[in-house]
């Protein structure tokens, strides 16, 4: 057993090699994950749980310790779902300390997990929320900068992976908090990462800010949703067109495109504003007037609702434009300049 079964044997977490700690936490997991008997889980799980919390407790500096823990804790969690009872409050509060202490990203993974399973349960509604708004808050103040994203691409992935969870499963828990507008701007931050699993994952976030927005069922956050990225826009459109243009990579055009779409069709004219301003940065020598106006044209015809398929093959073509050699693409970056945009990620309330 994880603990042993002679007293005179048992050894505090901190003191156990961690293979060992691992090797039974990964055979927990497979037990959790394989065995398709919920309250049985549940039941070993609640037995489990004072040893679980005591490596939580004395492991937590241990990178991989946690992520095997809490891989195991998403498998306990999917299995059992509400059959855990009074764990998964204490599961959730001990990470939600945890990670303003230690910053493990996979806490945030976990955290994901608990929000499909439990997001759409009113009587979690409480401790949720709580857990939103703390590991939300702890990561935008370590996401401030372009380079801070860079530096822990895994936490900007399980950040905006869970964001995205939020949106999906509970977004009454999330769009009209404080903390959504604050995540927005963290997410215009880190557009440009070049990590690709962090980029799409902020990438997807927006998509599905703005999906929720046209959604029958997000008609209520519409209004709150479309003033956060009114407020924006001109900014976030600038960001979008130098990631199409060369600040990411061709292979995030898809990603990008949908964006790009998603803002056209919800802020029409505004949009086609934003876009100008911002195109008409680029110089002749990399864009010619004939090229502004197609540019412009692909985003005049995305709000007004001509295929995903058709509009992305012609933004395709037009970042091709932009990136057809190194000078260009340095000039078309140079004038746009998303990492040098003045604003900042909202600070916290008082």
């Amino acid at each position: 057993s994880l603990a042993g079964n002679n007293p005179a044997r048992r050894y505090s977490a901190s003191q156990v090699p961690v293979r060992q700690l691992t090797l039974h936490i990964d055979r927990l997991s497979c037990i959790f994950s394989n065995v398709k008997l919920p309250q049985v889980v549940a039941d070993a799980v609640n037995r489990y749980w004072p040893t679980l919390k005591s490596i939580f407790d004395q492991r937590a500096w241990d990178t991989r310790t946690m992520e095997s823990l809490c891989r195991s804790c998403k498998f306990a969690v999917r299995t059992c779902g509400r059959f855990m009872g009074f764990t998964i409050g204490a599961m959730l509060e001990e990470i939600q300390t945890l990670y303003q202490q230690h910053n493990q990203a996979c806490f945030l993974y976990l955290s994901s997990e608990v929000i499909k399973i439990f997001g759409s349960d009113p009587a979690c509604a409480n401790y949720l929320a709580s857990l939103i708004q703390a590991l939300f808050g702890h990561t935008i103040q370590l996401l401030r900068t372009i380079q801070d994203f860079t530096a822990r691409p895994d936490i900007a992935d399980d950040c905006f992976l869970l964001a995205s969870r939020c949106i999906r499963y509970c977004p009454d828990l999330f769009v009209p908090t404080e903390m959504f507008p604050r995540l927005v701007d963290c997410a215009m931050v880190g557009i440009t990462i070049q990590h690709r699993e962090a980029c799409k994952s902020i990438l997807s976030f927006l998509s599905d800010v703005f999906d929720l927005a046209k959604s029958p069922e997000g008609e209520k956050y519409r209004e709150l949703i479309n003033t956060v990225i009114l407020q924006r826009g001109a900014v976030l459109t600038r960001i979008m067109v130098a990631s199409l243009t060369g600040a990411l990579p061709s292979s995030r055009l898809e990603e990008v495109s949908y964006v790009l779409v998603s803002l056209s069709r919800s802020f029409g004219g505004n949009m086609l504003s934003w876009a100008r301003e911002c195109i008409t940065l680029i110089p002749p020598q990399a864009l010619t007037d004939s090229e502004r106006s197609r540019f412009l044209n692909i985003i005049s015809d995305a709000s007004s609702g001509s295929s995903l398929g058709s509009i992305t093959d012609r933004f395709a073509e037009i970042s091709e434009v932009c990136r057809r050699n190194k000078t260009v693409q340095d000039i078309v970056q140079g004038a746009l300049r998303p990492h040098d945009l003045s604003f900042t990620v909202a600070p916290p309330p008082l």
